[in-house]
């Protein structure tokens, strides 16, 4: 199998649990569960997404970034970093 689609796998595999932690936490919701237990629940996701979204980036600096930079694109991929800096700060 091709890197790329183990990493999407892993990736789609990350999302679930996610979603699975989300779901978790409108139950608590609904349920009137301890504030602190359900702000754990949160802070779990937060963390899990911080996990998925380096691992996205870790792939598009792997594959993307250095495919543009061979055809040249180097604007284009500083334009992108730039975008996402500016989301993360």
């Amino acid at each position: 199998m091709h890197k790329h689609e183990d990493s999407k796998k892993q990736n789609i595999h990350r999302i679930k649990i996610i979603k699975g932690h989300l779901n978790a936490i409108e139950e608590m919701i609904e349920n009137d569960a301890y504030c602190v237990d359900i702000l754990n629940q949160s802070l779990a996701v937060q963390k899990a997404l911080k996990g998925l979204d380096l691992k996205l980036m870790e792939g598009h600096l792997n594959h993307c970034v250095i495919e543009q930079a061979k055809k040249g694109e180097t604007k284009k991929v500083v334009d992108e970093l730039l975008t996402i800096y500016k989301y993360k700060v």
